[in-house]
């Protein structure tokens, strides 16, 4: 759990970095965000259709009025074509969710698990991660060159994560084994090849994030599967559970290691990895003239983001050193 927290402190601060350090252009309202977040969906050539909303948009001062006009827009550019390969990636993408929430629910019914109030909400929970996962990916897929690099980084990333598991469902199950190093070395490598290959950190930081819903859907299914087969088999019978008790235990550590462990780490890393290849391959020239007055003011956001980032950092290393002094 200190790992998590500290991958969750890192994924924080990076965001709020980028909201710190961007220049006054880029501050723009939420819908206006919003809608040039599903421009960047749309095709080639849309392009104009586009543009022509960000018009409309500007024209329109109502707060609410904008908010359903953005709304609006992101439903049309979510499902217009064209699709093309993509459509192919997501029924795969699809296809694994569902086979992920029709094993949950066999489980459910042949371990005969109890089933009360927050069981349903619970399964409530598991399947808006689960269409969160699919609608992320389907907009990750519409993104030019993320699709190949992404689903190769996420099958990739997904054999690490069953390698350091030793292969075999109880294993898997209980522990990860001496080839950890596998979990926390892929997502560098493939954000790092992601930004090589898009020519920039944000399209490293889309692979990442691409991989990571891959590698998410597919070790899940993986681990939902293993619960199915193994059920109570392997626990150790002095901790007095009963056996109804150890396979609920177990459905539910696929969620929180897999549906969140996993893509955190793999999107954080994968996110750190893009950024720092990006700058080695050369930064943009610093500004001049007019705009380098600007430059000021995102000094000293910076300083207040080094200031958060040694704070974030000096939490993590205190909950890091008493879980270990407290096992």
């Amino acid at each position: 759990m200190s790992m998590l927290f500290i991958f969750v402190v890192g994924a924080v601060v990076a965001l709020i970095r980028r909201r710190l350090v961007a220049g006054p252009a880029a501050r723009q309202d939420s819908p206006a965000r919003l809608l040039g977040w599903a421009v960047g969906l749309l095709a080639t050539q849309r392009g104009d259709w586009g543009q022509a909303m960000i018009g409309e948009l500007d024209r329109l001062e109502g707060r609410a009025q904008r908010w359903r006009f953005a709304l609006g827009c992101v439903v049309a550019a979510a499902v217009m074509p064209p699709w093309g390969r993509a459509v192919a990636a997501l029924g795969a993408l699809t296809a694994v969710a569902a086979g992920g929430a029709g094993l949950y629910a066999y489980i459910h019914v042949h371990y005969r698990l109890h089933v009360d109030g927050w069981t349903w909400v619970g399964t409530a929970v598991l399947l808006l991660v689960l269409a969160g996962y699919v609608l992320g990916g389907s907009v990750l897929l519409r993104r030019p060159g993320v699709a190949g690099p992404g689903l190769l980084g996420g099958l990739v990333t997904a054999a690490a994560w069953l390698a350091a598991g030793g292969f075999t469902f109880d294993r898997w199950l209980n522990s990860i084994g001496r080839h950890w190093w596998l979990v926390f070395l892929t997502p560098v490598l493939v954000g790092a090849g992601g930004a090589w290959w898009g020519g920039n950190a944000a399209a490293g930081r889309r692979v990442a994030r691409m991989a990571a819903v891959t590698a998410a859907l597919g070790v899940y299914l993986y681990g939902l599967l293993a619960v199915a087969v193994v059920g109570a088999t392997g626990h150790d019978p002095s901790d007095g559970w009963t056996p109804t008790q150890i396979v609920d235990d177990n459905l539910g550590n696929q969620a929180v290691f897999y549906l969140v462990a996993l893509p955190l780490v793999t999107a954080t890393m994968g996110w750190a990895a893009a950024a720092a290849t990006a700058t080695l391959r050369g930064a943009p020239a610093a500004p001049t003239g007019p705009a380098a007055a600007s430059t000021a003011g995102v000094a000293t956001h910076r300083t207040w983001y080094v200031v958060l980032l040694c704070a974030a950092l000096s939490t993590s290393a205190m909950l890091v050193a008493v879980a270990f002094l407290r096992s």
